[in-house]
């Protein structure tokens, strides 16, 4: 399954999240049974842990996600297998930290001007009596209405930030927030290829590459001699075909695996790139 964390409402009445205009503050999220999902985060996250535990596995390390512990995640993807005893529910709250914010907040800071450090895509900070009571509180907005609360909850993240690096872990969580500010583009191939069979947005991608969408599709026409969108299809499509014809994985399954949000747009693009049907593909190479 894949799963996409966005400050950005999918709809305004979407269950379990602190929702102000147009603007996703957190997400609260109770699981009842084992499960595997890739997640892309569209936002730099702050995970809260409320009960239960969880085992986090991105590449290289895997993080356990307990009520003793918060964990912060950098934007983009990272593979998340989540093991959850039978019987033990899990519950988190997940607050997204928009860079803009944390723009906002370094502004405020002492910090050295070089070039930040390179920084882990994930940290994990452990709590304390102070962050226990900000999850507390922040809990009790969930479902309530009352003007001003945007500015409320804008001014809670700030409050955050100041109790994170009042722990143990200042120069890491610095060192992690000036990382997820750095302006510098990067490099365009690198995230191109990370999140191929993504299906990320090309808005995704250009800010993962600390670009803007204008910058992004320039640049990428320079280096590829293709529009964005029609390059990356054309590589999906071939991967597509490829396990097609060598797999026995079902046409939602590839489609998932390709970075197709549906198969039914999947079977659609196809359809339009080669003439057939993935069907009709699968059907010939059974008659050879």
């Amino acid at each position: 399954m894949f799963l996409r964390l966005s400050s950005i409402p999918a709809g305004p009445d979407a269950p379990g999240l602190l929702v102000q205009g147009n603007t996703i503050f957190a997400r609260r999220k109770t699981e009842y049974s084992p499960a595997k999902r890739t997640v892309f985060l569209a936002e730099h996250l702050l995970v809260f842990v409320i009960k239960g535990t969880k085992f986090l596995h991105l590449p290289g390390q895997t993080l356990t996600a307990a009520p003793n512990s918060l964990i912060l995640l950098k934007r983009g993807i990272h593979v998340m297998a989540e093991y959850i005893e039978e019987g033990l529910d899990f519950e988190s709250m997940m607050v997204f930290l928009p860079t803009a914010v944390i723009k906002k907040f370094a502004l405020t800071q002492d910090w050295n001007r070089a070039a930040a450090a390179s920084a882990c895509p994930c940290v994990v900070v452990p709590s304390n009596e102070l962050l226990d009571s900000f999850k507390t509180q922040y809990l009790h907005y969930f479902g309530k209405s009352f003007p001003g609360l945007d500015q409320l909850l804008t001014g809670k993240l700030y409050e955050l930030l100041h109790l994170l690096l009042a722990t143990g872990e200042r120069q890491t969580i610095t060192d992690f927030l000036r990382s997820a500010i750095d302006e510098e583009p990067a490099d365009l191939e690198f995230v191109v290829r990370t999140h191929l069979f993504m299906p990320v947005t090309l808005a995704e991608l250009a800010s993962l590459s600390n670009r803007s969408l204008a910058s992004f599709k320039r640049d990428f026409q320079l280096h590829y001699g293709a529009a964005p969108r029609q390059w990356i299809n054309r590589q999906r499509l071939d991967h597509a075909r490829l396990l097609l014809r060598q797999t026995d994985q079902t046409i939602a399954a590839i489609a998932l695996s390709c970075g197709f949000e549906s198969a039914s747009h999947f079977i659609r693009i196809f359809r339009k790139e080669y003439g057939l049907t993935p069907h009709h593909l699968r059907a010939k190479k059974a008659m050879v």
